[in-house]
């Protein structure tokens, strides 16, 4: 491929992105400044038909994570989810890793703990739970994101499920907070 008369401007053009890029709020190292976040989430659960039909759950979870490693994090997070006569509640904590890319910040995580399910009022039972997923927070100001997509596989195991397996899908809001 021969340039001809084109490099000067391709040699502008990487110039001028790299200046673009050295100016963004998160070039040093591409991570964020506040090693601490506490997100909230408004989130679907679908169903496979374990509780007999197709039913989608829908509730909020709220979630605390802290950097352990440069681009790891741990994560705690509670959630609650209702409909049709069903409610699931779930605490789980696991791994989530993360990086900074401008204004956004793509993550995948894997969260393991226990679940409970009710039926009517009843006990269904207790479950060891494992959501595997990740999302996209975008970044407002310096403290505040907005969390535009948060996609999990949510499959609980033992209790009153064989084999359930479930789609939760989210959004909210994330503020992140501390120095390093």
């Amino acid at each position: 491929m021969r340039l001809g008369r084109r490099w000067p401007a391709l040699v502008m053009f990487i110039f001028s992105c790299c200046f673009g890029i050295a100016q963004t709020p998160t070039a040093r190292g591409m991570m964020s400044y506040h090693p601490y976040e506490a997100a909230g989430t408004f989130a679907h659960i679908a169903t496979d038909g374990s509780f007999g039909t197709s039913v989608g759950l829908n509730g909020f979870t709220g979630s605390l994570t802290a950097d352990v490693l440069p681009f790891v994090r741990a994560t705690g997070e509670v959630g609650g989810y209702y409909g049709h006569g069903i409610s699931l509640t779930s605490f789980l904590a696991g791994p989530q890793v993360g990086l900074h890319i401008y204004r956004f910040e793509p993550f995948v995580r894997g969260l393991f703990g226990i679940s409970h399910t009710s039926i009517n009022s009843s006990a269904f039972g207790n479950s060891f739970t494992v959501a595997a997923g990740g999302g996209l927070n975008y970044s407002l100001t310096d403290h505040l994101a907005i969390r535009a997509i948060q996609v999990e596989y949510f499959r609980p195991y033992g209790g009153g499920f064989h084999a359930a397996d479930f789609l939760r899908v989210g959004f909210g809001v994330s503020y992140q907070f501390g120095t390093r």
